[in-house]
């Protein structure tokens, strides 16, 4: 007797034509910067964000620190949020951990 098996594989890339992407300008240093810390709320990212944010310190006279937590992983970050986190730091970081 004889067996076939028949495997089916997924290819989960996206079809879709990538648009272009705009890169966001980049301050040639962070000196007397103001570093936003945007959190999605996994368990330790907002601890690898204080973490990261203490290795930029000791590499940058930066002036300060601003932490947003958007509340959940399971959503994109709320239009409101992006824009009262914005006009109060120079850079952004976002992460995500577990």
């Amino acid at each position: 007797m004889t067996m076939i098996n028949n495997i089916t594989t997924l290819d989960p890339r996206d079809e879709g034509i990538p648009s272009p992407a705009i890169i966001a300008i980049r301050p040639t240093n962070l000196n007397g910067k103001t570093i936003g810390l945007f959190s999605n709320n996994k368990p330790h990212s907002e601890k690898l964000l204080r973490m990261i944010a203490d290795v930029i310190s000791e590499r940058h006279e930066i002036s300060g620190i601003i932490e947003h937590n958007k509340g959940g992983h399971q959503w994109t970050a709320k239009k409101e949020d992006l824009e009262t986190l914005a006009p109060k730091c120079d850079i952004a970081i976002h992460a995500t951990a577990e």
